[in-house]
């Protein structure tokens, strides 16, 4: 149809020219941006519901705030009750601050070992004694007591950690008598609650080792270690503070004893910020939580595989002269597929319906501005079929399917054939 011809609408409101109306354009624009809007929604839901802020509630693990299982509330509510006045240090500072003022002892809980040596070396100084719950091997290495890590403590085959003697002379240790709680062994001037670690396999794979070799090879180390100043002590099993285990073997007299021993107990979990700018560096993998290796080796796996599918070899790009000609055919055919693609039944019903009215009109000398009642009571006229037949047929049928569409065009395209035959 030429530019700036326009066609009147017919009572069902289909225009001759594109077979649809600007309100049914609209609403299939709003149905196509329809999901958009409501995962926008969605999302802005989400991020709403996190910026508000709500109750904060202590989940960390040995926190002494943390009611949890794997919280320490239980221990710090004793020792409460006891007299001692439990201190929570937020930050390096704050730590030493409390410290400084009178005779306390220090709890450290660093798992992510944000400390340096040198911040340790500096808060084990200032307190009258320092227990350091699993530090790591860099951040004993300022330590003047000869600690160091021998490795994770053996388990059961179900995941059991196995009951431990004291067998020391410490009298912490020796009260509490046994702990069964896994953990990190450490070396140091007196090793409580032994584990015999296996030896590290130096040798080929497969070759045969003496017994006796394999039972001097034997790597040694304590759950529960003091320097040999006596001030410092390294829990390589920090669970057993948790509310959990608490009250499991003599888990309650080790812990009252060692974070007992003075009026004051400043319990510090470092965090980000206490990491210093300079001086000894900070691995970045130990602010990362464990579960970010197995993710990014999961994500990694899928872009593989999503390079693979769709990474499909198209062949060398072929130049091709412009302007190029494309039949008319193909054109059809390339927008019938695109229909097809988008399940559009419903437009391509509309636009096969207005192209038809569109020619029998040219055919049946129909004023071009005839609505599609008047084409329709021409073509009665013309072919002798019932009007009431071929108005049902080309203006109230709606396909519902591709095989509904197919039978249907197949009908007007007989019916058109039989107009221009005629």
């Amino acid at each position: 149809m030429p530019p700036g011809r326009r066609t009147a609408p017919g009572p069902d409101g289909e225009i001759m020219g594109d077979g649809g109306s600007a309100l049914r354009t609209a609403r299939t624009r709003a149905r196509r941006v329809l999901p958009l809007l409501v995962g926008a929604l969605v999302l802005a839901l989400v991020l709403l519901v996190n910026l508000i802020p709500g109750p904060e509630e202590d989940d960390r693990p040995l926190s002494p705030g943390n009611p949890g299982p794997a919280g320490a509330m239980a221990v710090t509510e004793v020792l409460s009750a006891e007299g001692i006045d439990v201190v929570r240090a937020t930050s390096s500072e704050d730590a030493l601050d409390a410290l400084s003022a009178g005779p306390a002892t220090l709890f450290l809980n660093d798992p992510r070992q944000y400390l340096s040596a040198d911040q340790v070396a500096e808060l084990a100084s200032a307190s009258d004694r320092a227990v350091l719950a699993a530090p790591g091997d860099r951040q004993l290495s300022e330590l003047a007591d000869g600690f160091a890590v021998v490795g994770p403590a053996p388990v059961g085959l179900a995941g059991d950690a196995p009951t431990v003697a004291a067998q020391c002379a410490d009298p912490d240790a020796t009260a509490a008598g046994r702990i069964t709680v896994a953990g990190t062994a450490y070396a140091g001037s007196t090793e409580c609650f032994a584990v015999e670690l296996p030896a590290a396999a130096d040798g080929p794979a497969g070759g045969d080792t003496d017994q006796d070799t394999d039972q001097d090879d034997a790597r040694t180390g304590g759950l529960y270690v003091t320097g040999s100043s006596g001030r410092v002590s390294v829990l390589g099993a920090p669970e057993l503070l948790s509310n959990a285990s608490i009250t499991e073997e003599g888990h309650a007299a080790l812990a009252l004893r060692a974070l007992g021993s003075s009026p004051t107990l400043v319990w510090y979990e470092p965090t980000g910020a206490d990491i210093v700018s300079v001086g000894e560096g900070i691995d970045p993998l130990t602010l990362l939580p464990p579960w970010v290796n197995p993710l990014l080796l999961w994500l990694l796996a899928c872009a593989v595989l999503a390079m693979l599918w769709r990474g499909r070899r198209l062949g060398p790009l072929a130049a091709e002269p412009l302007p190029v000609v494309v039949r008319a055919a193909e054109t059809a055919e390339g927008r019938a597929r695109l229909y097809q693609d988008a399940r559009s039944v419903d437009h391509a019903a509309r636009n096969l319906r207005a192209a038809t009215l569109a020619r029998m009109a040219r055919r049946l000398r129909v004023d071009r501005s005839a609505s599609p009642l008047e084409v329709v009571d021409a073509a009665a006229r013309h072919t002798g079929r019932p009007r009431v037949e071929l108005e049902q047929r080309l203006l109230h049928h709606t396909p519902t399917s591709h095989r509904d569409l197919v039978h249907w065009a197949q009908e007007i395209l007989d019916l058109e054939k039989e107009i221009t035959s005629s």
